[in-house]
């Protein structure tokens, strides 16, 4: 997030500049530095002895979760979210990848830390953060005993008043948990920081500065939300911490913080289009800059955004594995697929055959990157990397395989085609899987649907079928789109049976992937009826 250091030296420059805001509490530099330096040094007396030291955190966004987590920087202790709606079952197996010496949680998620028995593990310090509708606890002399399970208050680690030790001796490491189309997590481990450099190349690129705030629209535990706040953190600018569901209160928030630079995930970003406060947004804020990505951007997002905020809508790939790759601006993507970008300064891709060699432009294959952002390795695997000649002059050099399918244009843009995992997923083998996200990308450009799922489904005692739930723009072309995305189904992928639904709306994660098992609860008795009445007219056709 931030270190101690840097807060002190913007605290030294300008001490009464807002560094961070949720909800009510605005919190200045001074502040902010103050803060840290007493949570750190309350962590430092009662970090369990076990090396390496690790924390891993469950709990919702909050500023005393940015300055916890600041606190374990400060004091060289990687610290790593979990995604706080994730099964128990994932959820211990990214602990146990982990093996985390402390375990940061709130009331709210505590929970689903206790069904995965890490609660009360031996050796690890526990530390309770308050979270909405809970006081503050009241500090105590700092008594916790790793070995013996006790917890420590947030208030009492900041009440404690020791000062800042040296950060523990150990080598450099940071992690990210991810979760695959299945639920299971895996673990993905950096053994050098690339922070410095990116810093400098968003600035150069952005012209981010000291003046900018960010609004935060992503929970924690994702790889962007401390990502992109520690770059605006790091300039000594203004972090907000928004609502991940209160369109109108996001609203508010962008115009009344001055916010100038945001991220949100397309989902996100769709209702908050779609929401009657921000018609106002492009005369009354200072918003330049926003980011998006992802799966479920399409034209109607792409459009909307300029209309009403202007040319400030930025799309990025960035898997977890690869950090940022590409970046498409307002301009381009308003004319391009929504899928596509440029390579940022310093990132090669390529895209190549089953044999890894590189193919020319306009051929499909593996999409794979070389980067000073790639990752070392999963928790239990190596980096899945091979060497690459681009016949650039640099010879041979490791490239990371990504999960994704792709095609370079002529003019070095990357168009994502398909991908490895999900409902719909590309494989090797195979034009009809690919078929699918083809399937899908121009489902959502259709002009009257607002947004829509591809869902393959297995049925019992009849196989294969396609569920399709989608949102109209306005129950008035209800009709409308409902036959058009028929249509594009049946010249699409003739060889299978979609059920096409009209749904209110897409449930979504915070971080914009699908619900699938939510999605497929609500509409499949719907596709079993339809089943059922094909099947009735099928044997009620004269011979």
């Amino acid at each position: 997030m931030i270190k101690l250091q840097d807060a002190l030296r913007h605290a030294t420059e300008r001490p009464d500049h807002v560094a961070l805001v949720d909800g009510g509490r605005r919190i200045t530099w001074s502040e902010l530095a103050d803060e840290i330096a007493k949570v750190a040094g309350g962590l430092a007396t009662v970090l369990p002895e076990g090396r390496p030291a690790r924390a891993a955190f469950l709990c919702c966004n909050g500023w005393e979760l940015v300055i916890t987590t600041a606190a374990f920087e400060t004091l060289g202790v990687p610290v790593t979210g979990l995604d706080f709606e994730a099964s128990p079952e994932a959820t211990a197996d990214a602990l146990e990848q982990l093996r985390p010496t402390v375990v940061v949680s709130s009331k709210l998620h505590r929970p689903l830390l206790i069904a995965t028995g890490w609660d009360d593990r031996e050796g690890v310090l526990q530390v309770h953060l308050h979270g909405v509708g809970e006081e503050l606890a009241a500090p105590e002399p700092i008594v916790a005993d790793p070995q013996a399970g006790e917890p420590v208050a947030y208030s009492t680690l900041a009440a404690a008043l020791t000062p800042v030790t040296a950060p523990v001796s150990q080598p450099y490491e940071s992690f990210a948990v991810g979760y695959d189309a299945a639920g299971a997590s895996r673990l993905v481990v950096r053994r050098r920081s690339f922070e410095a450099r990116r810093l400098a190349e968003l600035v150069d690129e952005f012209a981010f500065d000291e003046d900018d705030t960010y609004l935060v629209t992503v929970p924690m535990y994702h790889a962007s939300g401390p990502g992109w706040a520690r770059v605006f953190f790091a300039l000594g600018g203004t972090v907000v911490l928004g609502p991940y569901h209160d369109l109108g209160e996001m609203c508010r928030l962008i115009t009344d913080e001055g916010v100038t630079a945001t991220l949100m995930v397309p989902p996100v970003l769709s209702r908050l289009l779609a929401h009657p406060a921000s018609a106002a947004l492009r005369e009354t804020s200072r918003l330049r800059f926003l980011l998006t990505g992802g799966q479920h951007l399409n034209r109607w997002i792409v459009n909307e955004a300029w209309d009403r905020f202007g040319p400030v809508l930025h799309h990025y790939y960035g898997p977890t594995e690869t950090g940022l790759v590409t970046v498409l601006g307002p301009e381009e993507l308003a004319l391009s697929p929504c899928r596509s970008g440029r390579a940022m300064p310093g990132i090669g891709i390529a895209v190549l055959d089953a044999e890894h060699r590189p193919l020319p432009p306009g051929v499909r294959g593996r999409v794979a990157v070389a980067s000073y952002q790639l990752m070392d390795s999963y928790g239990d695997a190596p980096a899945p990397s091979v060497l690459v000649d681009l016949a650039d002059g640099q010879g041979p050099r490791p490239f990371l395989l990504t999960g994704d399918d792709g095609v370079l244009d002529y003019e070095g843009r990357l168009e994502l085609t398909g991908r490895t995992a999900g409902a719909v997923r590309a494989r090797a083998a195979g034009e009809q899987d690919t078929a699918f996200f083809g399937l899908e990308t121009e489902l959502l450009d259709q002009p009257a649907v607002h947004d829509l799922a591809v869902l393959r489904v297995n049925v019992p005692d009849h196989g294969p079928v396609l569920a399709v739930p989608f949102v109209p723009v306005g129950r008035d072309v209800e009709t409308a789109a409902y036959r058009a995305v028929s249509a594009v189904c049946a010249r699409r992928v003739p060889w299978i049976t979609a059920h096409v639904i009209a749904v209110e709306a897409i449930p979504y994660s915070p971080t914009g992937t699908i619900r699938s098992a939510e999605l497929l609860t609500e509409i499949m008795p719907l596709v079993n009826l339809y089943i059922h009445l094909d099947k009735q007219s099928a044997t009620e056709i004269p011979a």
